[in-house]
């Protein structure tokens, strides 16, 4: 039996955290309009835009699967999973084409990504690669520049005249669903599990809001373990902290940081046994480096107590409980110079300081 090739492809990608009903249903919705023999979702492992997830890369790809498990033609899809590095859109649309050389491709995104797509990696042949179809939030105004106001098609099928560059928005969408109002909910259930999470209930596949709850997303392990977080590692492993710390220094590698910085403290602190200082060579980088470091943890079930800074990208904090990294753009690492503070005369004073005290 001979199995043709698929003719029409859609690439769906975003972060997903977590899949939800408003993605599925506005795909049913757009997939009656276009009839895609298969639409990729592509999880963006690794996006470069966005600050930072809640659910690490594993996590958020099983809950993919488990949401379109039912689909016959939707495809939970690894390709940015499997290139270990930051992906722009650009990127994955290659590996497509070199995929499927006979289909014709359509990326699916959203109204606010189609404001910002001019700033896009590669954009000028980024757009004339493929057609794409925007799913448009209810109420939400798109104030597009010419330019991309040139490319709009008023029809679905308009699109199939032509092999890339064009637009059609789909104003029919049900994607008006906020990923950060489910999250925020899921944590206030966390709190209070007297609390009923009706809008998780209802906009997340049963089979993804049992799989949060399972595996304690969504800071619910961190409230589950009490008001007061120790600062023990948070983790479903038993990693030693050394373990911890050279599978972070693995992390910042795979990403190319710079100068990896490995500090031993356990004999004169008391919050931490490691400290890595790494820089990255652009806010981009340094959210890369922390963000690798954070996933590649949380997929072996260590959960960092706190992350902090990459809203900013300057210098971002991954408490990992037993290990601490810094991710510091270059002339930031310079001027509060943390690795003075852990020379060997500071050190010795420390070490001390504390040997008088446990004698006393």
């Amino acid at each position: 039996m001979v199995i043709s090739a698929p003719k029409s492809i859609a690439i769906f990608g975003g972060t997903f955290d977590p899949i939800h009903r408003g993605h599925l249903n506005s795909v049913k919705l757009l997939e009656a309009k276009l009839n895609f023999d298969a639409i990729h979702w592509v999880l963006s492992a690794r996006p470069p835009h966005k600050d930072q997830t809640s659910a690490s890369i594993v996590e958020r790809f099983e809950m993919m699967q488990l949401a379109l498990a039912d689909f016959a033609n939707q495809v939970a899809d690894d390709t940015e999973i499997k290139r270990h590095a930051e992906s722009y859109t650009v990127d994955t649309v290659e590996t497509f084409k070199a995929r499927f050389s006979q289909a014709k491709l359509t990326v699916i995104i959203g109204g606010d990504s189609l404001l910002s797509l001019p700033k896009w990696h590669r954009y000028p042949e980024l757009v004339e690669m493929v057609n794409w179809v925007v799913m448009n939030r209810p109420g939400y105004e798109l104030d597009l520049v010419d330019e991309l106001q040139q490319r709009l098609v008023a029809e679905a099928a308009d699109l199939s005249t032509y092999k890339g560059g064009k637009i059609w928005v789909f104003e029919d969408s049900q994607f008006d669903v906020s990923s950060t109002a489910l999250r925020a909910e899921l944590q206030a259930f966390a709190e209070d599990p007297k609390i009923s999470p009706k809008l998780s209930k209802e906009f997340l596949p049963e089979a993804v809001f049992t799989y949060i709850q399972q595996r304690h997303l969504y800071k619910i392990a961190a409230i589950e373990s009490g008001p007061t977080i120790s600062r023990t590692t948070i983790s479903q492993t038993n990693m030693k902290p050394e373990q911890i710390k050279d599978q972070v220094v693995d992390a910042l590698e795979d990403v190319k940081g710079v100068d990896i910085r490995v500090i031993d403290i356990a004999d004169i602190s008391d919050f931490a046994d490691y400290m890595l200082v790494v820089s990255g060579t652009s806010d981009t980088h340094v959210k890369a480096l922390a963000r690798s470091a954070s996933d590649k943890l949380r997929s072996q079930g260590v959960i960092p107590l706190n992350e902090d800074g990459a809203d900013v990208g300057e210098w971002v904090l991954v408490d990992f409980g037993d290990v601490v990294l810094h991710v510091m753009r270059p002339e930031v690492r310079e001027y509060y110079d943390l690795e003075k503070l852990w020379d060997e005369d500071v050190r010795a004073l420390m070490k001390k300081h504390r040997e008088e005290q446990e004698s006393s």
